[in-house]
């Protein structure tokens, strides 16, 4: 067993296995259609090689295109990934976290849905290596990395206040605790040259369309110069509802968060780009370095700024 066990795990060679040996045992092997159990392995050893990753949902393509920027850079060092879509459930993220650490993954990374940091102290409290994605706790002291989004949502309303445009809608979403969210519209507030314009409009994150249409009727009534989405699926369901009720606007759209199609919608897109595989490059830095280094890891926030794209 342990002349196998060292073989099939590539140790021949370090422990003086002769060749024609080694030989014998990977043809058995291949012969016997034999896979190792990594699994099994991990348990063995405390270490599966395996990262979960939750978001609210990949369909999404800002979290469609960082889970794939998080499992390039998790594969050159040597990690597999598990995927999980929260879809803005907080009892279901606290299950699929459960679920995880359940199959023994090594780490996570976790864009929440939760309003109370609270309920993620138990991953502190046994020191378990995870990194806050996108969504963040200004006062919970773990490993996160986000991105600029009051400074980005003061950019886009900036810009429109240059541009002239002066009444300006902002399209938001459920849940608005999420930072993300919070913080775009804090921008928003804070960058209006005059605030008795400001007007909020709150759409369900599992009802996009709906509330897109009765935002469209508030947006014609009070006569808006520009709208402001802070994600790309509100502007995405912006743009189809315009060309399904074949709409002549009169008013600018700008979106947090860029997406290729913009480059040939019409009306045309201005955006808030974030760097997406800077995000899933340094999320991956954290959790590697946390695994390492457990007994001595300092939890660091990482900011990183966004560019606007003007079309």
């Amino acid at each position: 067993k342990a002349l196998v066990s060292l073989v099939l795990n590539d140790k021949g060679d370090e422990r003086g296995i002769n060749k024609e040996t080694q030989e014998r045992v990977k043809a058995k092997a291949k012969e016997l259609n034999y896979t190792p159990n990594q699994y099994a392995r991990g348990l063995r050893i405390g270490k599966t090689d395996t990262l979960g990753v939750i978001v609210p949902d990949i369909s999404n393509v800002f979290y469609g295109k960082l889970c794939k920027a998080i499992e390039m850079k998790a594969s050159e060092i040597g990690y597999d990934l598990i995927i999980s879509n929260s879809y803005e459930d907080s009892e279901r993220e606290i299950k699929l976290i459960n679920n995880l650490l359940n199959k023994s993954i090594d780490g996570l990374i976790l864009a929440s849905s939760l309003e109370n940091p609270s309920q993620l102290n138990f991953l502190k409290e046994r020191n378990f290596p995870f990194v806050l994605l996108d969504r963040i706790f200004d006062d919970f002291q773990v490993d996160s990395v986000s991105v600029s989004n009051i400074e980005g949502a003061k950019q886009a309303i900036s810009y429109l206040q240059t541009q002239g445009k002066n009444k300006i809608a902002c399209l938001t979403i459920s849940p608005v605790y999420i930072s993300s969210i919070a913080d775009r519209i804090k921008g928003y507030l804070e960058e209006l040259d005059d605030t008795e314009n400001a007007c909020l409009i709150q759409i369900p994150h599992d009802n996009i369309d709906v509330g897109i249409n009765k935002a469209l009727k508030q947006i014609e009534n009070q006569e808006f110069d520009a709208v402001f989405c802070v994600n790309n699926d509100l502007t995405k369901s912006l743009l189809k509802r315009i060309h399904q009720k074949k709409i002549t606007t009169d008013y600018t759209i700008i979106s947090f968060d860029d997406l290729e199609v913009f480059d040939f919608a019409t009306p045309p897109v201005t955006a808030i780009a974030q760097p997406i595989d800077d995000i899933g490059e340094r999320a991956i830095a954290l959790l590697s370095n946390f695994i390492s280094n457990r007994e001595n890891h300092i939890p660091q926030k990482v900011i990183l700024e966004t560019g606007l794209i003007i079309r």
